[in-house]
């Protein structure tokens, strides 16, 4: 008798994990609290890089018609990137063949999302709010959900994203902080009135700002391919603007509460004596679009004890955006699960080794990424004198990461 896989959440990492197990025949359903439609949920932050390690392990997990159609609906890649000063001075650049564009994939999250529920109809259930689990006979995992309806399985996942049910009620000391650091951003379509006055370098390179105030902004861009057939929800071409400030400067308001006027107005007086053309890219964005939400971050733990209930993503390793590392890591998660599940499946591992395998390679990785992720958004939201420092010693360095990383470390200690 195979393996029946529960996942709770029908995000990145969950909707990966159900393709790679319904692809080696492994028995698994998907609950998700959310419609089937486009849920907003899905679309914040618009776009996500996926790294190469997410990469593989969305490609292990999708058949070769998914992954094909995936790979020809994603953006085109940035041509290079690019740390400026507020006032658009350069202080590094980095070539697009140093970042290894060709295997990372950034692509509209409504896209994404419509790839990883492809040919999974019969196995996500939509509008089913997890309440909490319980060990059922016969050791099995029993999931209860709201209004009395439950599920059965030999193994439950949780990826149910941060603030997590499953999290909640399995580990009570995981944490999440709020870090004190506010992310506001907004979609600015590159029309002809944007082409008149933003350089092209912005147009088509992944641009750091690096300021002098405690702030730091970020513009990528979303292009789509000649050819490509993005999905119904997703707008034309456009770049994305997010801005990073303290908690402080929001005063007393709930970011996440406000509207986006409001929002959009804070920015512009926090950028008042930036670059014109960045004032303008954000005076010329509509309003209704820009949103802020506070940075969150997981605290690290340490190993527990393994048992039928595993984790992954921002379930368990919530991190904040500035690195770009919670979706791939949340691939990874899924890409190294499904190889455990489907060992377990097939009787060539025993079911509690093979989870804890996982889970001490995922705490590994996972909670590094953390760190990382934490003390780069601490430099940035610094005066960032060492961040610009880092840079410029790296200007004429085949690579700035490694000096980048160092920096992070020290001041880590």
């Amino acid at each position: 008798m195979g393996l029946d896989v529960i996942v709770i959440g029908g995000g990145i990492g969950g909707l990966c994990l159900a393709q790679g197990l319904r692809k080696t025949g492994v028995s698994v359903v998907v609950y998700e609290k959310g419609p089937r439609g486009v849920d907003p949920r899905w679309l914040q932050g618009y776009q996500i890089h996926i790294d190469p390690n997410g990469a593989k392990a969305l490609q292990d997990c999708l058949t070769p018609a998914i992954w094909g159609a995936l790979v020809a609906n994603a953006y085109e890649p940035s041509a290079g990137f690019q740390v400026l000063t507020e006032q658009m001075k350069q202080i590094a650049f980095v070539e697009p063949e140093i970042m290894n564009g060709s295997s990372h994939i950034p692509i509209d999250r409504a896209t994404l999302r419509e790839m990883l529920l492809e040919g999974l109809d019969e196995m996500v259930h939509f509008g089913k709010e997890f309440v909490r689990y319980e060990q059922a006979q016969e050791g099995k995992v029993k999931a209860i959900f709201e209004h009395g309806s439950s599920a059965i399985g030999e193994v439950l996942v949780g990826a149910d994203g941060t603030g997590s049910k499953v999290c909640k009620q399995y580990l009570p000391q995981a944490h999440i902080v709020d870090t004190g650091f506010v992310g506001a951003a907004c979609r600015l379509p590159i029309n002809s009135q944007a082409r008149d006055y933003l350089p092209e370098h912005l147009l088509t390179r992944l641009t750091s700002i690096v300021a002098r105030r405690g702030t730091y902004m970020v513009v990528t861009q979303s292009i789509h391919k000649p050819g490509s057939h993005p999905s119904a929800d997703t707008i034309g071409d456009h770049i994305i603007w997010v801005f990073l400030s303290s908690r402080q400067a929001y005063g007393d308001a709930n970011p996440h509460l406000m509207d986006g006027g409001s929002v959009k107005g804070l920015v512009l007086q926090r950028i008042e004596h930036w670059h014109p053309v960045l004032r303008r890219m954000v005076a010329d964005s509509d309003a209704e679009q820009v949103s802020a939400v506070p940075v969150l971050t997981s605290v690290p733990i340490g190993p527990w004890e393994t048992t039928r209930v595993t984790l992954l993503g921002d379930a368990i390793h919530t991190m904040t955006p500035l690195q770009g590392l919670g979706g791939s890591s949340a691939l990874r998660d899924a890409g190294l699960l499904c190889h455990q599940l489907v060992d377990i499946d097939r009787g060539s591992s025993p079911l509690l080794p093979a989870i804890r395998e996982y889970e001490t390679a995922m705490v590994k990785y996972g909670f590094d990424a953390v760190r990382v992720s934490r003390r780069f958004a601490d430099v940035v939201m610094s005066d960032n004198c060492l961040l610009r420092a880092a840079f410029k010693a790296a200007l004429r360095v085949t690579n700035v990461v490694p000096p980048l990383k160092r920096l992070m470390f020290r001041r880590g200690r």
